[in-house]
């Protein structure tokens, strides 16, 4: 099965008295595989993007010009 194939299962947990530690979500996240992760990461790009700004992600343009001077 490739990464593409996998879906996410679901897991669960319940935290009580305390503030819960990351051993949850790191076991969760590497039994997706790579394909996954990068595909939730880019997601949340878009999603902030969108909230901030209120469009999709542009690629940023910046144009430099160099002159060289003699002296």
């Amino acid at each position: 099965m490739t990464d593409k194939d996998h879906k996410p299962k679901w897991k669960t947990r319940l935290v009580v008295g305390k503030f819960p530690d990351r051993d949850f979500d790191i076991e969760f996240w590497q039994e997706q595989g790579d394909e996954a992760i990068f595909s939730a990461a880019w997601d949340m790009v878009l999603f902030a993007e969108e909230f901030r700004y209120g469009r999709k992600p542009t690629l940023q343009r910046t144009v430099t010009t160099l002159k060289r001077l003699r002296g």
